[in-house]
């Protein structure tokens, strides 16, 4: 009785720009996600205090625009970290109406976290050299406003 053993096939992917980007903020978000596991933070949180620490007080509309989350998507990251302990909902003095977020003191004793982003960057980076570094973030930069760009256009 013959046995067939077949070899493995050779498996082919396209080059795609949007692909590489998914797999490499993939690779980002999953290095930040375990450097701020000891802390108790996930990277959608973190980003919402980093908004806080630099900024002050915000609204839920204001948080979601400097993360890049939709309005609903922020709403439900704040609302959790206001359970959490992390995060106040105040009335906005201007706007009886509106509501503010504010850090609370257990947020504001995390702020040595603040350059999160430059450990993430640092990891990511380290075999490119400082030249390369510069011309990736403005790659990247140019590659977002061309798809911009053509969405405004079409």
């Amino acid at each position: 009785m013959a046995i067939n053993i077949m070899s493995p096939k050779s498996l082919s992917i396209p080059k795609s720009i949007g692909r590489q980007l998914i797999f490499a903020a993939s690779a980002a978000s999953a290095v930040g996600n375990r450097i701020l596991e000891d802390h108790g933070l996930t990277l959608a949180q973190w980003a919402v205090l980093q908004c806080l620490w630099r900024n002050g007080e915000l609204s839920v509309k204001d948080i979601a625009r400097l993360t890049g989350n939709t309005p609903p998507a922020a709403s439900r990251i704040v609302d959790r970290m206001v359970a959490a302990g992390l995060l106040l909902r105040r009335q906005n003095t201007a706007d009886r109406r509106g509501v503010t977020i504010a850090l609370s003191e257990r947020a504001e004793g995390m702020r040595e976290l603040t350059e999160v982003f430059q450990q993430v960057n640092d990891i990511l980076l380290s075999d490119l050299t400082e030249t390369e570094a510069e011309q990736l973030f403005d790659l990247l930069a140019r590659t977002e406003r061309a798809g911009r760009d053509w969405l405004d256009g079409a």
